[in-house]
C-alpha cells in the first residue's frame, strides 16, 4: 500500500513514518510540509492513502482533501489531528477515518487494515495513465512507458497533434487543417499530406501508449486526448473563470503553476499565434486574481511564493511588482521592499531601457522614509 503524509510538523511526520514503516505490505512514498506540493505531485504518485493534519497554515486539511477527491483517483483520506471538534466534518468528505494526536500505533494499524479490506471490495480500476503532454515552454509529448520523449517521424506529424489539441473536441474541416499546416500546397497535394500525416501521428501514439480518439467523417476530423495536458487543464481553469479560482485556490494554483513559457515554447507555428497570446493573458489574468484572493485572505507568505513564480515567467508585469510591493509595505518589510525594487528597478532599465512607473518611484521614497 503506498501512502502519503502531510503535516507542517516535522516530528509528527517522522513519528508517523514510523509506525506506518514498521506494518507489513506499506510503504511511506512520500511526506510533505506543505499542502501544495502534494497537489502538485498527486496525480503522478496516486497513493491508496493520504494521511492528512486537519489544523494546517493556508489550507486546512479539510480543504485539502476536498481538492485531492476532485482529482477522482482512489485514494483513502485519514485525517490526523490534535483537536477532536473536526470529527463530523470530516466525515461530509467521505473521510475513512479520524485518528486523534498523539497517534496511538493499535489505533493506526486497524486503520491501515481497513483500508486493505477495501481495496479487496472495491473492483479493479483501470490504472490511470501517467503519459504527459506540456505545451507550455516547451511542446514535449512524453511516452507512457518511462516518461522519455517521443519521437515523431516527421514535424508535420508534430504540429498536427498541437493543431489537434488547440482543436480537441470539436468538429474540425479538413479544409480548415490543410489551410492550417500546408498553406503554400495546392487543395488535392494538402490533402494527401494531411492523410499520410494523420497515419503518421496515430501511429506514432499508439506505439508509445498515448491514447487518443481521432475519428473523420464526412471531411471533418473529430479529436479527443485521454491522457494528461497542461494545457487542456488551463483551458479548463480559464473557462471556468474567478468562481473557480476563489472555490479551490489550491488546485487553481496547481495548475497555473504548470505554465512554464509561451504555448509550444518557441515552436514556430503561425496558426496559433493568437491562441498563444490568449494563454499568455489568460495566465495573467487569473494569476493575479489568485494573488488578490490570497491578499484579501491576509495569506501574505502564499502570496509573496506565488508572485515570486508569476514574476519569474512575466518579469515585466507592473501590477505583479506593484502588488509585491503592497504586500511588503503592509508587512513593514523595508529590507525586503528594497531588494525587491532594486531588482525590478534593473530589469526594467536593462531589458526595456526605461524606470518604473513614477507611482513607484513615490512608493519607493515613503517606504524608505518611513520611520
Amino acid at each position: 500500500m503506498r501512502v502519503v503524509i502531510v503535516d507542517d510538523e516535522r516530528l509528527a511526520i517522522m513519528r508517523l513514518q514510523h509506525i506506518l514503516e514498521g506494518i507489513e505490505e506499506v510503504e511511506v512514498v512520500a511526506t510533505y510540509t506543505n499542502y501544495l506540493e502534494l497537489l502538485n505531485d498527486f496525480s503522478r504518485l496516486q497513493p491508496d492513502a493520504a494521511f492528512l493534519d486537519i489544523d494546517m497554515p493556508g489550507m486546512n486539511g479539510l480543504e485539502l482533501a476536498a481538492n485531492l477527491q476532485g482529482m477522482e483517483l482512489d485514494t483513502e483520506i485519514v485525517f490526523i489531528t490534535a483537536y477532536d471538534q473536526y470529527a463530523l466534518d470530516a466525515f461530509r468528505v467521505n473521510a475513512l477515518d479520524y485518528l486523534l494526536k498523539p497517534v496511538d500505533e493499535i489505533a493506526l494499524r486497524n486503520t491501515i487494515h481497513r483500508i486493505f479490506k477495501r481495496k479487496e471490495r472495491a473492483p479493479a480500476k483501470k490504472k490511470e495513465s501517467t503519459a504527459l503532454i506540456q505545451c507550455f515552454g516547451h511542446y514535449i509529448v512524453s511516452r507512457l512507458s518511462d516518461g522519455s520523449p517521443v519521437d515523431f517521424p516527421t514535424a508535420k506529424a508534430e504540429e498536427l497533434l498541437a493543431y489537434f489539441l488547440i482543436h480537441r473536441d470539436t468538429s474540425l474541416s479538413k479544409w480548415s487543417i490543410c489551410e492550417s499546416l500546408w498553406p503554400e500546397h495546392e487543395p488535392q497535394k494538402a490533402e494527401q499530406n494531411l492523410h499520410t500525416t494523420v497515419f503518421r501521428m496515430k501511429k506514432t501514439l499508439l506505439d508509445n501508449g498515448i491514447q487518443i480518439q481521432l475519428s473523420s467523417k464526412k471531411g471533418f476530423y473529430h479529436f479527443q486526448l485521454l491522457e494528461s495536458c497542461d494545457y487542456v487543464r488551463f483551458e479548463e481553469l480559464r473557462r471556468e473563470g474567478p468562481v473557480q479560482i476563489d472555490r479551490y485556490p489550491a488546485e487553481a494554483e496547481a495548475v497555473l503553476r504548470q505554465y512554464k513559457g509561451p504555448l509550444f515554447g518557441w515552436k514556430d507555428y503561425a496558426w496559433c499565434e493568437a491562441d498563444k497570446e490568449r494563454a499568455n493573458q489568460g495566465f495573467r489574468d487569473m494569476s493575479k486574481t489568485l494573488a488578490r484572493l490570497y491578499m484579501k485572505r491576509g495569506e501574505y507568505r502564499q502570496v509573496q511564493d506565488f508572485l515570486h513564480f508569476f514574476l519569474s515567467i512575466v518579469p515585466y508585469d507592473e501590477e505583479g511588482h506593484e502588488m509585491m510591493l503592497r504586500i511588503y509595505i503592509h508587512l513593514k518589510d523595508r529590507t525586503s521592499f528594497s531588494m525587491h525594487f532594486n531588482k525590478m528597478k534593473e530589469v526594467f532599465q536593462q531589458e526595456m531601457g526605461m524606470d518604473p512607473p513614477a507611482f513607484m518611484e513615490q512608493m519607493y521614497v515613503e517606504m524608505m522614509n518611513d520611520a
